[in-house]
């Protein structure tokens, strides 16, 4: 593969992990709206999806879609409430989608883990719009976002030809997602399995579960891309080399 086409290939990929983690932002962030049900029931969400656990969480949430046309969207907006905003609930399991409440020790919001999330988005010139109702930096949406936005910066790096700044963009994602994804889903969607009463949503922790880890090793694979595109060519003594296909840097 030469430069442009692994170029090409890291913003593909950027491209489709942003679009993916903003559905999941979505779908965590609020309730479905009726539009919203439709417009899912109309994709087949299986379409290019190999077989595995997010395949199975889709399917879940499919089925649960083209089999429930009435009384889906009062049925998953209580199911909505009560698994991630901890409505009528008044035991220990709640889903409530915080990384404070997964990573203190009291189960508690706005501990350590919002401090760092809050620290890293204003490192990248990024903040959470509280216009309407203050939410913690810490839900798990304004996470997803946040790598959906390190996508896009990313991309538009590699745009004008800044590799250097692509890679630190995915350097950025690789040690977020070890510190503020992989650290506290896996018991996020365990209680969302355990609390949840629509196989809609159980699927979608399966699907959250297996997509964050799968795109752990994802990003480690685009930032070694991403890094043998930023290191000078070892054969740099002519200006063109036909090692790589570019100009190289002595």
């Amino acid at each position: 593969m030469d430069r442009d086409d692994a170029m090409r290939a890291l913003c593909d990929a950027n491209a489709g992990r942003a679009a993916f983690y903003r559905v999941l932002a979505g779908y965590f962030y609020q309730e479905l709206k009726e539009d919203d049900l439709e417009a899912l029931r109309a994709r087949d969400l299986l379409a290019g999806v190999g077989e595995g656990p997010l395949r199975d969480g889709l399917k879940a949430m499919q089925r649960y879609l083209r089999g429930k046309r009435f009384g889906a969207r009062q049925e998953l907006a209580s199911d909505y409430a009560r698994t991630f905003l901890a409505a009528d609930t008044y035991d220990e399991r709640r889903a409530t989608p915080y990384e404070s409440v997964f990573t203190s020790a009291e189960g508690l919001l706005m501990q350590d883990a919002r401090d760092d999330v809050y620290r890293r988005f204003c490192e990248e010139g990024l903040a959470v719009d509280t216009a309407e109702a203050f939410v913690p930096e810490d839900h798990l949406s304004f996470e997803f976002e946040f790598m959906a936005l390190m996508c896009d910066k990313a991309n538009d790096a590699l745009a004008r030809g800044d590799v250097a700044e692509a890679a630190r963009a995915l350097r950025v994602q690789r040690d977020f997602s070890t510190d503020h994804q992989l650290n506290w889903i896996a018991k996020l969607c365990d209680t969302v399995e355990a609390v949840a009463r629509t196989s809609f949503y159980r699927g979608l922790s399966q699907v959250t579960r297996a997509f964050v880890h799968d795109d752990a090793q994802t990003i480690a694979s685009l930032v070694e891309v991403a890094e043998g595109l930023e290191a000078p060519c070892a054969n740099a003594d002519t200006a063109l080399c036909g090692a790589c296909g570019h100009a190289c840097v002595a």
